[in-house]
């Protein structure tokens, strides 16, 4: 019996001190989702690029943790744009078994820089905020359109006195820049300084455009491709009289 008793002695002696910490003091358990003993942090989906109106390849990721480092478990996280707009989904996550709360992030559609602030809101403090940017490209070549005159007198031999300039835009309004154009005379043996431009950071390209050497109707051809583009091929024209 003694022998019993000095087992289950040294036993307490161990639970006790296995919950007293430095100078006797009880280490007590987090409080449910760690009280406001918490911090936030980025864990992934920060500073990537892709394309206006479409959804980023990674989503946005955020942890949650308490004072002891441990995951702070059923906090609400919220997602909101501080810059330009768009959609991030879901607005309001919950952190998991890890402390973690994800969301999707779909690009406005206005190209350059935009941001999604993720905010904790922990008591009566300022909340907690990690910030995530993404670099916004425009999207594919949508519609061709003329940004100069498509008809205009001319004169045999001479260079058109308003050159032709073309602009391509996506789906959104948005300039692309980079777009192969390629320009052909159909109509008057006339010529083009280039037969294939590229268009400039707002969306528009230009070439010369001489006339031939004869009097009537002479046409000239801007074409986008591969693919349907609204507006492509574009023709203009200019009509020489003498």
């Amino acid at each position: 019996m003694a022998t019993r008793f000095s087992l289950a002695g040294w036993a307490l002696v161990f639970v006790v001190s296995g919950v007293l910490g430095c100078g006797g003091d009880l280490l007590l358990p987090d409080p449910p989702g760690g009280g406001e003993n918490v911090l936030l942090s980025k864990v992934d989906g920060d500073n990537q690029a892709g394309v206006v109106g479409e959804p980023l390849q990674r989503p946005l990721i955020v942890k949650v943790l308490t004072g002891r480092e441990l995951p702070a478990v059923g906090r609400e996280v919220d997602f909101v744009f501080t810059s330009a707009a768009g959609e991030v989904t879901p607005a309001k996550a919950i952190t998991n078994s890890e402390g973690q709360a994800t969301a999707n992030w779909v690009l406005g559609t206005e190209p350059g820089s935009q941001t999604v602030a993720a905010r904790l809101v922990v008591g009566d403090a300022e909340p907690q905020t990690e910030e995530f940017t993404a670099e916004a490209r425009p999207a594919a070549p949508d519609t061709l359109s003329a940004r100069s005159p498509t008809s205009q007198p001319g004169r045999r031999g001479q260079v058109v006195e308003s050159p032709p300039v073309v602009q391509v835009v996506d789906r959104f309004g948005n300039p692309v820049p980079n777009v192969t154009v390629g320009w052909q005379v159909t109509v008057g043996e006339g010529e083009v300084s280039e037969a294939i431009t590229l268009t400039k950071d707002d969306g528009t390209t230009t070439v010369e455009w001489t006339l031939g050497k004869r009097v009537g109707v002479q046409r000239l051809t801007a074409t986008v491709g591969p693919g349907p583009i609204t507006g492509s091929p574009l023709s203009f024209t200019a009509t020489v009289l003498f």
